[in-house]
């Protein structure tokens, strides 16, 4: 995670015992929290540290997961292949897969907060902050996490707080549960371009920032 998240349990969500969750257990679960902010009555460090409980308390072998996995919705691109799981009531969330030699490229997800949980394969993922107005096309960005995670592993993002991220599957390929709350508007993603290579190992790197509909995703 980027920071300790350290917020009281929200009502009806405190999980009363630490036996996994079924799928349906975990979407009721997502959803609350999902009417918890579009109430305006929960922080985003709550919903990020609440559905990471949840993310991990999720039992991936139950019947019920691997029924929605088996009809979800799929699509893809020259990065990621995604497996939509949900899509309603305020909560986004499904399963991205990655594969080695494939990064995907810093960029954002405007005004959400997003939680991660690695199922197979080795990731690592890079969380920088904005340093400059976003009234200019030129960016740079500030480092605020590098870390590799393992399968049970999780991490986080939210919208004030290493929003801007990359990924790179480490292992030959490598799948996450990632959720959102609330679901981002893809027309309002941006991608940032490094203006030198060997970006990876630098605390502040200038980016040119692209809006999604002028990126190339294909």
């Amino acid at each position: 995670m980027l920071a300790m998240l350290g917020s009281p349990l929200l009502p009806g969500l405190a999980l009363s015992q630490p036996d996994p969750a079924n799928w349906q257990e975990f979407l009721e679960r997502m959803y609350r929290l999902a009417q918890f902010h579009a109430n305006d009555s929960c922080t985003p460090a709550s919903i990020a540290e609440q559905g990471l409980q949840s993310l991990q308390h999720l039992d991936v072998e139950s019947a019920g997961f691997r029924d929605a996995v088996e009809n979800a919705w799929e699509s893809g691109n020259r990065f990621w292949l995604w497996q939509r799981l949900a899509n309603e009531n305020g909560l986004q969330g499904g399963i991205l897969q990655v594969d080695r030699g494939h990064d995907v490229p810093l960029h954002d997800h405007p005004g959400a907060t997003g939680m991660l949980r690695v199922l197979t394969g080795t990731l690592e993922v890079w969380h920088f902050n904005e340093i400059t107005g976003k009234d200019k096309d030129d960016s740079v960005l500030q480092r605020v996490s590098r870390r590799t995670l393992q399968p049970g592993d999780t991490a986080v993002l939210l919208p004030e707080q290493g929003n801007i991220h990359a990924l790179r599957a480490l292992s030959p390929q490598c799948s996450m549960l990632d959720f959102f709350i609330p679901p981002y508007k893809r027309s309002q993603r941006n991608w940032y371009l490094p203006a030198e290579r060997g970006w990876h190992d630098k605390q502040h790197i200038h980016c040119e920032r692209i809006a999604d509909n002028d990126f190339f995703l294909s």
